[in-house]
């Protein structure tokens, strides 16, 4: 019993330790069409082009988003916890390990951009990136469970028509199983004609070999 509680309890802490690992944010340099910006990195166990989907999603509400392979950007976002000033959005998804993403972000706000660990901008970019690490995972919960849902959908689906072409298979093998009964009666019947013919054939033989003559 302490045995199953403990593996239990590692396991949860396990689970906790990857779910957090999976949604880390943190500062650092990024170089988008050859020029290094410094913002904000984060780290979530989705898929690439999920997770461009979700983003897009998400900043919309701050302005009109452009995607071209990877870099999502809006080029006047209404951030008013920032600026009264339009706001460059500028990000980049990509996929540096199989099974992860990553998501850069920085601000230029009256065409400055992040340029330290601290500040406002530094702070509204990561309160940003909380806020969409949560609502992803939430979605992406949801579309593995829609998956899941589907795939079991899909395997019922399988299993009722191999068991509807099974029951026709059935009825087939009944249906020809009845005619080979009725063949085999037919099959009967006649051997036993067959039988007396045979019989009375004999008879007649014998007859006829009786009135040879001596």
């Amino acid at each position: 019993m302490k045995h199953t509680v403990t593996l239990l309890t590692s396991l949860v802490l396990h689970l906790v330790i990857t779910q957090l690992s999976a949604q880390t944010i943190y500062p650092g340099k990024k170089n988008i069409d050859k020029t290094d910006y410094f913002g904000l990195f984060l780290n979530q166990n989705i898929p690439e082009k999920q997770l461009i989907k979700y983003w897009e999603v998400y900043l919309g509400q701050y302005g009109k988003v452009k995607e071209k392979r990877g870099v999502v950007r809006i080029e006047r976002a209404s951030v008013p916890q920032l600026s009264a000033n339009p706001v460059l959005i500028l990000s980049e998804i990509s996929s540096p390990s199989k099974g992860q993403s990553q998501l850069f972000m920085t601000f230029a706000v009256d065409g400055r951009f992040i340029e330290s660990y601290s500040g406002n901008t530094y702070t509204t970019a990561e309160s940003i990136l909380k806020e969409f690490a949560s609502r992803a995972a939430a979605k992406n919960e949801v579309q593995l469970a829609d998956d899941a849902f589907s795939d079991s959908e899909k395997t019922h689906k399988k299993l009722i028509r191999e068991g509807e072409d099974l029951a026709k298979d059935i009825e087939r093998m009944e249906k020809k199983l009845s005619e080979l009964r009725q063949s085999l009666e037919r099959n009967r019947s006649e051997i036993e004609l067959s039988i007396t013919d045979l019989q009375n054939k004999q008879k007649a033989l014998e007859m006829q070999k009786g009135r040879l003559p001596k």
